[in-house]
């Protein structure tokens, strides 16, 4: 075996290692289009992924983590965790689950849905508040004497304050004993925190670690 060969070898495999390379780079841009194009016409698929992301990322930064540091604890690179957070790739279920135990974090805070409808509505709940703080108000109610069956013309009245919008809200409840049981034990944790007894912080806590910190465990048994 001649060095003239081994050169033209070495010559050979380092083409066949740039056409490599270019190959990576051709195909990385490729499934970036097609991520573009996908979540443009698919508007409800994008939001889902793109809300697992999210999710990881908030919670991720909420805990002081870099990414290279949660992706030590999973078995994952740093880049890997990015491309989770950006929404390039969407983790399954079972890792879904391993980033949660990371996170120390239930894992319905990073589910998808599929838990069942009382847990589904709530985590949607959940990140509908922290996307948009204030937008969901809860408030305790005290049965009355009047009877709303017997008269459908009835309207709840409340007391005005600055604290209700200039519009009268349209009350809504849930017909589901352990729901409504949960609903009161958030209303109980945001009002401490309307009223400066916790930070933001403890109250998205809070949100992540239900139900494990919470009266309602049995709504996983839905």
């Amino acid at each position: 075996m001649t060095f003239a060969y081994l050169r033209c070898k070495y010559r050979i495999l380092r083409f066949y290692a740039n056409v490599n390379g270019f190959r990576k780079i051709v195909t990385f841009f490729l499934r970036f289009y097609v991520m573009v194009w996908y979540n443009k016409e698919n508007p409800a698929k994008r939001v889902n992924e793109m809300n697992i992301g999210e999710k990881i990322k908030r919670i991720r930064q909420h805990r002081r983590m870099t990414q290279k540091e949660l992706g030590e604890l999973v078995d994952l690179s740093a880049n890997r965790i990015a491309q989770y957070e950006m929404g390039y790739r969407v983790p399954k279920k079972p890792l879904l689950n391993q980033i949660a135990e990371a996170l120390r974090v239930s894992p319905l805070a990073l589910s998808d849905g599929g838990n069942g409808p009382a847990n589904d509505i709530l985590e949607q709940l959940f990140w509908l508040d922290e996307e948009q703080p204030g937008v969901i108000k809860l408030v305790p109610t005290e049965r009355g004497t009047a009877r709303y069956n017997a008269n459908p013309n009835l309207a709840l009245h409340y007391d005005n304050n600055d604290n209700w919008p200039p519009r009268s809200p349209v009350a809504m409840w849930f017909d589901d004993t352990i729901l409504d049981d949960f609903l009161k034990d958030w209303a109980a944790v945001q009002k401490k925190l309307y009223a400066g007894e916790i930070t933001q912080a403890e109250y998205f806590e809070w949100k992540i670690m239900w139900p494990e910190n919470s009266g309602s465990l049995l709504l996983l048994k839905n």
